[in-house]
């Protein structure tokens, strides 16, 4: 079995910093952050970690 990839997300406003898979990284790029709902940016998600 393979480790899931996770990338590590810090919103540009509110500073909070997360780990995400794939999925929830797709989600935050259209909904933005979830914590106070700025706009998300490929820069503000770092490449693919393997968890």
């Amino acid at each position: 079995m393979t480790s899931p990839r996770t990338h590590t997300f810090v919103c540009p406003e509110c500073r909070r910093s997360i780990e995400v898979d794939e999925a929830m990284r797709a989600t935050l790029l259209e909904t933005g952050c979830v914590v106070c709902g700025a706009p998300i940016t490929e820069g503000d998600i770092a490449d693919p970690q393997t968890a």
